[in-house]
């Protein structure tokens, strides 16, 4: 078949994290012999025409160059959004995206578009003729509880008769909750690790003193202030760990102060993001990888996935998606969100039972070497595009 890729979060260059998953995929539809073509939005150091292997990725320009600044952004806050520079590009933004798509639709003639993240890109291409697949990753699943226009928007979509997919089963869940769907009208559709990758981490000596690490953004949701207060414990408790955060965001500088306010200067360190090509290290380096979100503001947290693949032991939060990758007590360790002293609780226990992290570390390995192959996932989507065009043809 050919299929039309379109996303608003692309691989900007080699070993970008922003849209990985969508280019496994990519990459993977083309190696199973589909003729795959990648739209995305352009951006400072990318070319309006890419090659990666036997895929092309197409970028589309709507700015001139200075103001090409609102794809590749995942913020929920659409407030934020709208007040930033980006929000002065955004109608040209939405008009040349959804011009790059019809006209990739003549170009290319793809048999069905696969658009990740249900707006900008599916909105935008249920129009468009071929029939469509849209994947939601979690960022526009919450952006559904501040507008409801975005709802009316969302459920127009539903209704247009694309197939709607979503990471977890959480948020698979929660888009039928919030626009009134049926009970398994959003299939799950999990996305794909390099495995072989980040199992290269198995082979990095642990840290010593052990290490926690944290990678992602710093936003409040995230609960970044909330493993630093564990780590406080940790040190009240003489438990020796040393905390290592990796990642960018509006909380740095009150995490930084939190850190100085705790004395917490030679247990805890905040480092930006590195490069894609070093996170195996980092997680194989890490005693434990922990993902401390609050409430649901997590579709699945992947983080985890790499992490245990590299050989790091998880905890995690009940929150979104997160209870389908960290399965208390077996995979990982769960720990109430917003509570220091409970995490703190996971952590030491842990950190003091090295059989214990080993057995469920490797009973989290494997599970997660199942679930998010690439393999797994081409053949999951294969058979949804297959059941689409079926339908589509037979009409």
């Amino acid at each position: 078949m050919r299929i039309l890729v379109t996303a608003h979060n692309y691989p900007r260059f080699a070993g970008d994290p922003a849209g990985a998953y969508v280019r496994r995929l990519a990459l993977g539809f083309q190696a199973r012999g589909h003729a795959t073509r990648v739209l995305a939005p352009h951006t400072a150091g990318t070319a309006p025409i890419e090659t990666d292997g036997n895929l092309t990725v197409h970028r589309f320009r709507y700015a001139p160059a200075p103001f090409e600044v609102v794809g590749y952004r995942g913020d929920p806050r659409l407030r934020a959004v709208l007040l930033a520079p980006a929000g002065l590009a955004l109608p040209g933004y939405l008009v040349a995206f959804r011009c790059a798509i019809r006209r990739a639709v003549r170009e290319f003639r793809p048999d069905l578009i696969h658009a990740h993240w249900w707006i900008p890109a599916g909105w935008l291409a249920r129009t468009a003729g071929p029939p469509v697949v849209v994947t939601s990753h979690g960022s526009d699943v919450r952006l559904l509880e501040r507008s409801g226009w975005l709802r009316r928007q969302a459920r127009r979509l539903a209704d247009s008769g694309v197939v709607w997919t979503a990471v977890s089963r959480f948020l698979a869940a929660d888009l039928e909750r919030q626009l009134g769907l049926p009970p398994g009208s959003v299939l799950l559709t999990a996305m794909p690790v390099d495995v072989a990758f980040f199992e290269a981490g198995l082979a990095v000596p642990k840290a010593v003193p052990p290490r926690v690490l944290y990678a992602g953004n710093l936003v409040p949701s995230k609960g970044v202030d909330v493993l630093i207060a564990a780590m406080a414990h940790l040190r009240d408790r003489k438990v020796p760990a040393l905390l290592r955060i990796l990642g960018q965001g509006p909380e740095r500088e009150v995490l930084q102060n939190q850190v100085r306010a705790l004395s917490l200067g030679d247990r805890v360190t905040l480092h930006d993001f590195v490069p894609q090509a070093m996170m195996p290290a980092e997680y194989g380096a890490a005693a434990i990888t922990v993902l401390p979100t609050r409430g649901v503001a997590e579709g699945l947290g992947l983080t985890l996935v790499e992490a245990l693949l590299a050989g790091s032991a998880v905890v995690g939060t009940p929150a979104g998606g997160i209870p389908e990758v960290v399965e208390d007590g077996v995979t990982g360790l769960l720990a109430p969100d917003g509570d220091p002293d409970a995490l703190a609780d996971r952590l030491c226990r842990l950190l003091q039972d090295e059989s214990l992290r080993q057995r469920l570390s490797a009973a989290g390995r494997e599970r997660v070497r199942r679930m998010y192959s690439v393999e797994s996932a081409v053949d999951r989507f294969a058979r949804i595009f297959d059941d689409l065009l079926h339908r589509h043809t037979n009409g």
